[in-house]
């Protein structure tokens, strides 16, 4: 019960606004360098090292799974691994450039969630906002649990499955042109990966946090829109209800340009990231399948549900948008019979047929499609790759 009542007091939220959820992420990106958002992001020489350091053992990395992959290239446990560690950090490297690049939008939208006090307008309002506040900070217990807990389940593994003494590592790279199965450089390799893999866990935390909240932030905003219109028709004051259209067609600008800039910022982040899981989750299921004792249940588990968490947020925002847009149907807009009001009606309803979501390099949009697409490609692929190995 006192674990309970804990849980529940991280999960509700508070305050109407994403200061507190945010101010959490924010904790993991200053942690490894990724505080992109702020302003003294590599000013200054401890900044730019903060920052640089992390991505050169990134690089040092990549240069170990290379070397460990053609030195242990007949041992398919090594090779699995060592291709799973190469593609997180190619996933991690896209993400991390995508970000950098388009750090000044990215800012510019969270000040934008951040500051948004429209929350102040009525009941109805903060209600909403408190809503998806408390969905924002479930996202984010979800992911603090997630990516610590693969974690440790990959590095646990050879202490579990009682294979330290056969020098097993629990990620498939280790220093060049020296033996890992001899002490010390068993223990060495051990901790390197321990602070790397760690060190991953937290970035992917952290870079995770702004989507969340763009995407909590834009449904909030979607649903209070949803509200108003429904109040078309409800009320015989003319002036009254021209007020409520003004202030729809306003708010309904800004949330569709926010979400443009939002679909752009990940554009090509996301279209990584869905390339990246499909790899994962194949060899992952290969792995698995083809061996049942090995350490990738965590890396198959940890990426589904990912990008159904991801799938399922951006499926939130279509489906928003499409109630917004039936509302917009289905209100009293008839009671409305002066010509400037009802081009004013017009004016709405063309808006609300707008599709919104969050753009995949291009190639489709977030949504339960998009997983199931990605699901099945993954499967295609692990498939092929039982095919090449009889």
């Amino acid at each position: 019960m006192g674990w309970g009542l804990k849980i529940r007091n991280i999960v509700s939220a508070k305050t109407p606004n994403f200061h507190r959820t945010y101010a959490v992420f924010h904790i993991f990106m200053v942690i490894c360098g990724l505080d992109f958002f702020d302003d003294d992001f590599m000013v200054g020489t401890f900044n730019t090292l903060r920052f640089l350091g992390p991505l050169g053992s990134i690089a040092i990395a990549y240069y170990m799974c290379i070397a460990h992959i053609i030195r242990y290239i007949d041992d398919t446990d090594s090779l699995i691994l060592s291709l799973a560690a190469f593609i997180s950090g190619t996933e991690l490297v896209l993400k991390i450039t995508g970000m950098v690049l388009n750090r000044a939008k990215g800012a510019r939208l969270i000040a934008t969630a951040l500051n948004d006090k429209s929350y102040e307008d009525g009941p109805m309002e903060r209600f909403i906002f408190l809503k998806y506040h408390k969905m924002c900070r479930k996202l984010m217990l979800i992911t603090l649990f997630s990516y610590p807990a693969t974690a440790l389940m990959m590095l646990s593994y050879p202490v579990i499955a009682g294979k330290l003494d056969e020098y097993m590592l629990p990620i498939g790279y280790s220093i060049p042109h020296i033996s890992h199965k001899q002490q010390p450089w068993y223990s060495i390799n051990y901790f390197m990966i321990s602070v790397q893999t760690i060190w991953l866990a937290l970035a992917f935390m952290g870079l995770d946090g702004p989507f969340y909240i763009y995407l909590c932030y834009s449904t909030c905003k979607l649903e209070i829109l949803k509200n108003y219109v429904d109040q078309i028709g409800e009320s015989d004051d003319i002036e009254e209800q021209r007020n409520l259209m003004r202030k729809i067609i306003g708010i309904h600008a800004d949330i569709l340009r926010f979400l443009k800039e939002c679909s752009n910022f990940f554009r090509d982040i996301y279209l990584a990231q869905v390339l990246c899981s499909i790899a994962h989750i194949c060899m992952s299921l290969f792995h698995v399948q083809l061996k049942f004792k090995n350490s990738s249940y965590g890396m198959l588990v940890t990426n589904v549900v990912k990008m159904w968490i991801f799938c399922y947020c951006g499926e939130l925002v279509v489906t928003k948008s499409n109630q917004l847009s039936t509302a917009m149907y289905n209100n009293r807009w008839y009671r409305l019979w002066r010509n400037q009001d009802l081009k004013a009606i017009q004016f709405i309803l063309a808006n609300t047929q707008t599709a919104a979501g969050f753009s995949v390099g291009g190639f489709g949009i977030l949504s339960y499609e998009t997983f199931t697409v990605i699901m099945k490609t993954a499967y295609s692929c692990n498939a092929f790759l039982h095919n090449v190995m009889k």
